[in-house]
């Protein structure tokens, strides 16, 4: 059965909107996994066109950009479930200075 059709918001994007975004429109979203991924997909498609002498330098940039993505993924699951269970911030102890 298909699906119906729905009003779609101004700030919705598709979940694999980075797959044709540049950089420069990631930058502009201020998404910060939107921009290691769209960095890391122009990565890789310099790395299959790159001399022997640069790909090295690019696999390192690779390792670097996915073990970002995974730190910023794990925040943001951890903050899902945090605000699943009802721990957002707001319920979140704070340090205070004044208070010692």
């Amino acid at each position: 059965m298909a699906k119906g059709l729905r009003a779609v918001g101004e700030d919705e994007r598709p979940a694999d909107d980075w797959k044709t975004m540049s950089i420069q429109e990631a930058v502009l979203t201020g998404d910060v996994l939107l921009m290691l991924r769209v960095q890391r997909r122009e990565t890789a498609d310099s790395f299959a066109k790159a001399g022997d002498n640069t790909r090295p330098q690019l696999n390192n940039e690779l390792n670097k950009l996915h073990g970002l993505i995974a730190a910023e993924e794990a925040l943001r699951a951890l903050a899902a479930e945090e605000e699943r269970r009802g721990e957002g911030s707001g319920s979140r102890r704070t340090f205070k200075a004044t208070a010692i």
